[in-house]
């Protein structure tokens, strides 16, 4: 009887000890596990950060105005950093009456740039003046890119003597409206100020707004 007391009694330690040595494990372990779940989150998370962080920058584009002497005057959207080569590449290449040597290609390029290419001719009869243009012209050569000068004449259009393929080189003007311009001035005269253009049909508030800056009377 005191055997099979003993062994029983021995039997109740050895699942008690089992119970306390489990119980004492399972924390430890549970503790690993969320650990090891938060290191895991916080690579995770450090990851995610790289990669907006990355996506942010691939994201930002610049919008150039390229016109002139290029195959496809036009807006384009380009990645940031790029250059005047990138924009006048964007716009089909120089065309043939441009002067190559005008600009200087590796210039940066700034967000709502307009680059205008001149033709031969253009930089022929500006280099030719002698005055405030020229100085105007060797000003903008020496930067490579002078984006912001819009006082130089040769830059704006007048839309009381251009020709309907210079018309086109404005953000926005495709073949109707160039002609429609064309015809009012056949049968009306000259435009007295930038805003008269208005009159023409197609031309509201909002594409005035895009070609104000480029057009003068």
């Amino acid at each position: 009887m005191r055997k099979i007391f003993l062994v029983l009694f021995s039997s109740v330690c050895l699942l008690a000890g089992c119970a306390s040595t489990k119980a004492e494990t399972e924390p430890v372990m549970n503790k690993m596990i969320s650990d090891q779940g938060a290191e895991a989150y916080s690579e995770d998370d450090s990851g995610e950060a790289i990669v907006g962080s990355s996506e942010e920058c691939s994201s930002q584009v610049l919008i150039v105005y390229v016109c002139g002497a290029v195959s496809e005057p036009g807006v384009y959207e380009l990645s940031f950093g790029s250059r005047v080569n990138d924009a006048v590449i964007a716009a089909g290449g120089f065309s043939d009456e441009a002067d190559t040597t005008y600009v200087n290609l590796a210039a940066e390029i700034s967000d709502g740039a307009k680059l205008r290419i001149p033709t031969l001719t253009e930089t022929e009869e500006i280099k030719g003046k002698g005055n405030v243009l020229s100085e105007e012209f060797d000003s903008f050569d020496k930067t490579g890119l002078d984006v912001d000068v819009k006082s130089v004449n040769y830059e704006l259009i007048n839309i009381n003597s251009a020709t309907e393929e210079e018309l086109k080189t404005l953000p926005g003007i495709g073949d109707s409206i160039a002609a429609r311009i064309v015809k009012y001035r056949q049968q009306n005269g000259k435009f007295n100020s930038i805003e008269d253009i208005m009159k023409i049909s197609g031309i509201k508030d909002k594409l005035f707004s895009k070609i104000k800056e480029y057009i003068t009377v």
